[in-house]
């Protein structure tokens, strides 16, 4: 294989690591269809269940920016080798 072909290449690694991210993401897409219902304004909630659902949107918040992070290194990984 020449050298210009080399670098037209993406790593198999690079691959896995966004169908990964995006199988994850996919996971918390659920939390968030629970939390839609959840946040129903016909509903009243009691305050435990307001917090329990503080907490839920805490984890996927933070969830999503690390992913967002990991698949924003990951383009810019594959980018770079073309």
């Amino acid at each position: 294989m020449g050298k210009s072909q080399e670098s037209n290449t993406i790593a198999y690694q690079e691959i896995l690591a966004i169908k990964a991210s995006l199988r994850e993401l996919n996971s918390w897409h659920e939390a968030l269809h629970f939390m839609r219902h959840f946040l129903d304004g016909k509903k009243t909630r009691t305050s435990e269940e307001m917090q329990a659902c503080a907490e839920i949107f805490e984890v996927v918040y933070q969830k999503f920016g690390a992913l967002l992070t990991e698949s924003e290194v990951s383009l810019r990984k594959i980018v770079k080798l073309k």
